[in-house]
Protein backbone atom coordinates (compact mmCIF):
# COMPACT_ATOMS: atom_id res chain seq x y z
CA UNK A 1 0.00 0.00 0.00
CA UNK A 2 0.75 3.93 -0.67
CA UNK A 3 -0.19 6.75 0.96
CA UNK A 4 -1.89 7.75 -2.46
CA UNK A 5 -3.77 4.55 -1.40
CA UNK A 6 -5.33 6.43 1.69
CA UNK A 7 -5.57 9.47 0.41
CA UNK A 8 -7.90 8.26 -2.59
CA UNK A 9 -10.29 6.38 0.57
CA UNK A 10 -10.08 9.92 1.91
CA UNK A 11 -11.30 11.58 -1.32
CA UNK A 12 -13.83 8.50 -1.95
CA UNK A 13 -15.42 9.29 1.37
CA UNK A 14 -16.33 13.05 1.09
CA UNK A 15 -18.47 11.42 -2.06
CA UNK A 16 -17.65 14.34 -4.55
CA UNK A 17 -17.74 12.29 -7.79
CA UNK A 18 -18.64 8.96 -6.53
CA UNK A 19 -15.36 6.87 -6.58
CA UNK A 20 -14.53 8.07 -10.13
CA UNK A 21 -10.74 9.30 -8.19
CA UNK A 22 -7.95 8.24 -10.26
CA UNK A 23 -4.07 8.81 -9.03
CA UNK A 24 -2.03 10.36 -11.77
CA UNK A 25 -4.49 9.83 -14.75
CA UNK A 26 -7.94 9.13 -15.59
CA UNK A 27 -9.54 5.93 -18.07
CA UNK A 28 -9.77 6.59 -21.20
CA UNK A 29 -13.27 7.06 -23.07
CA UNK A 30 -14.71 4.65 -23.48
CA UNK A 31 -14.28 3.20 -20.12
CA UNK A 32 -17.04 3.27 -17.43
CA UNK A 33 -15.12 5.12 -15.19
CA UNK A 34 -14.68 7.85 -17.67
CA UNK A 35 -18.21 9.39 -16.50
CA UNK A 36 -18.04 12.65 -15.70
CA UNK A 37 -17.53 14.34 -12.96
CA UNK A 38 -13.96 13.00 -11.64
CA UNK A 39 -10.56 14.04 -10.01
CA UNK A 40 -7.33 13.00 -10.75
CA UNK A 41 -5.08 13.52 -8.18
CA UNK A 42 -0.67 13.64 -8.75
CA UNK A 43 2.07 14.49 -6.54
CA UNK A 44 3.68 16.94 -7.85
CA UNK A 45 6.29 17.88 -5.30
CA UNK A 46 7.99 16.30 -2.21
CA UNK A 47 9.34 18.56 -0.20
CA UNK A 48 11.49 16.34 2.10
CA UNK A 49 12.46 17.05 5.54
CA UNK A 50 15.57 15.98 7.66
CA UNK A 51 17.40 16.75 10.59
CA UNK A 52 21.19 16.66 11.12
CA UNK A 53 20.42 12.93 11.88
CA UNK A 54 18.79 12.51 8.70
CA UNK A 55 14.97 12.48 7.40
CA UNK A 56 12.72 12.80 9.65
CA UNK A 57 9.16 10.50 9.79
CA UNK A 58 7.02 13.68 8.54
CA UNK A 59 6.21 13.75 5.55
CA UNK A 60 5.44 17.16 3.36
CA UNK A 61 4.67 16.46 -0.26
CA UNK A 62 2.58 18.89 -2.49
CA UNK A 63 -0.93 17.45 -4.81
CA UNK A 64 -2.54 18.29 -7.24
CA UNK A 65 -6.34 17.99 -7.61
CA UNK A 66 -8.29 18.50 -11.00
CA UNK A 67 -11.68 17.81 -10.97
CA UNK A 68 -12.66 17.20 -14.62
CA UNK A 69 -16.35 17.95 -16.37
CA UNK A 70 -18.47 19.61 -19.45
CA UNK A 71 -19.91 22.09 -16.65
CA UNK A 72 -17.31 24.98 -15.74
CA UNK A 73 -19.55 25.56 -12.86
CA UNK A 74 -19.83 22.36 -11.28
CA UNK A 75 -15.65 21.98 -11.68
CA UNK A 76 -15.58 25.10 -10.34
CA UNK A 77 -18.12 24.17 -7.64
CA UNK A 78 -16.62 20.70 -6.93
CA UNK A 79 -12.67 22.74 -6.44
CA UNK A 80 -14.66 24.58 -3.60
CA UNK A 81 -16.31 21.69 -2.17
CA UNK A 82 -12.89 20.02 -2.29
CA UNK A 83 -11.25 23.11 -0.43
CA UNK A 84 -13.92 23.55 2.15
CA UNK A 85 -13.12 19.76 3.23
CA UNK A 86 -9.67 19.40 3.16
CA UNK A 87 -8.14 22.40 3.70
CA UNK A 88 -6.53 22.73 7.65
CA UNK A 89 -7.82 19.12 7.95
CA UNK A 90 -5.66 17.46 10.59
CA UNK A 91 -6.43 13.71 12.94
CA UNK A 92 -5.52 10.18 11.62
CA UNK A 93 -7.22 8.20 9.28
CA UNK A 94 -6.67 4.87 8.04
CA UNK A 95 -3.62 5.16 10.27
CA UNK A 96 -1.72 8.16 8.90
CA UNK A 97 -1.50 10.85 11.25
CA UNK A 98 -2.57 14.13 8.94
CA UNK A 99 -0.75 17.04 11.02
CA UNK A 100 -2.53 19.41 8.41
CA UNK A 101 -3.87 20.28 4.45
CA UNK A 102 -2.81 23.52 3.28
CA UNK A 103 -4.26 25.38 0.40
CA UNK A 104 -2.07 26.56 -2.22
CA UNK A 105 -2.98 27.79 -5.85
CA UNK A 106 -6.31 27.36 -7.95
CA UNK A 107 -6.23 27.61 -11.79
CA UNK A 108 -8.36 26.13 -14.43
CA UNK A 109 -7.90 25.25 -18.21
CA UNK A 110 -10.54 23.63 -20.62
CA UNK A 111 -9.42 20.82 -22.92
CA UNK A 112 -10.54 21.48 -26.66
CA UNK A 113 -10.25 18.02 -28.06
CA UNK A 114 -12.59 15.97 -24.77
CA UNK A 115 -14.68 19.34 -24.43
CA UNK A 116 -13.78 19.04 -20.60
CA UNK A 117 -13.53 21.92 -18.07
CA UNK A 118 -10.49 21.47 -15.46
CA UNK A 119 -10.56 22.88 -12.15
CA UNK A 120 -6.57 22.38 -11.01
CA UNK A 121 -6.07 23.00 -6.63
CA UNK A 122 -2.86 22.40 -5.28
CA UNK A 123 -2.26 21.69 -1.70
CA UNK A 124 0.63 20.90 0.94
CA UNK A 125 0.13 17.78 2.92
CA UNK A 126 2.26 17.16 5.88
CA UNK A 127 1.46 13.38 7.57
CA UNK A 128 3.39 10.80 9.08
CA UNK A 129 2.67 7.45 8.00
CA UNK A 130 3.84 4.22 9.73
CA UNK A 131 5.94 1.64 8.11
CA UNK A 132 3.30 -0.94 9.29
CA UNK A 133 0.09 1.02 6.83
CA UNK A 134 2.97 0.88 3.99
CA UNK A 135 3.23 -2.57 4.56
CA UNK A 136 -0.60 -3.28 4.56
CA UNK A 137 -3.49 -3.28 2.60
CA UNK A 138 -6.10 -1.15 2.19
CA UNK A 139 -10.55 -1.72 2.42
CA UNK A 140 -10.45 -0.04 -0.98
CA UNK A 141 -7.66 -2.51 -2.21
CA UNK A 142 -9.19 -5.30 -0.74
CA UNK A 143 -12.74 -4.22 -2.55
CA UNK A 144 -10.98 -4.07 -5.76
CA UNK A 145 -8.87 -7.73 -5.45
CA UNK A 146 -12.35 -9.32 -4.11
CA UNK A 147 -14.03 -7.58 -7.69
CA UNK A 148 -11.15 -8.19 -10.26
CA UNK A 149 -11.26 -12.15 -8.92
CA UNK A 150 -15.18 -12.40 -9.08
CA UNK A 151 -15.45 -10.39 -12.65
CA UNK A 152 -12.48 -13.08 -13.30
CA UNK A 153 -14.45 -16.04 -12.62
CA UNK A 154 -16.88 -15.05 -14.09
CA UNK A 155 -15.31 -14.85 -17.46
CA UNK A 156 -13.87 -18.22 -17.24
Amino acid sequence: MIFEDILRDLLVGYNLVGNRVFLMRAPQVPAAQAVTPYLVFTPIGPEPLHAHSGPIALVRDEYQFTFFDPSQSRTLALAASLRQRIDGLRGDFEGVTFGGVFYRAKTSAYEEDTKLFQAITSYFIQCRVPETILASTSRQQQQRQQQRQYALKETI
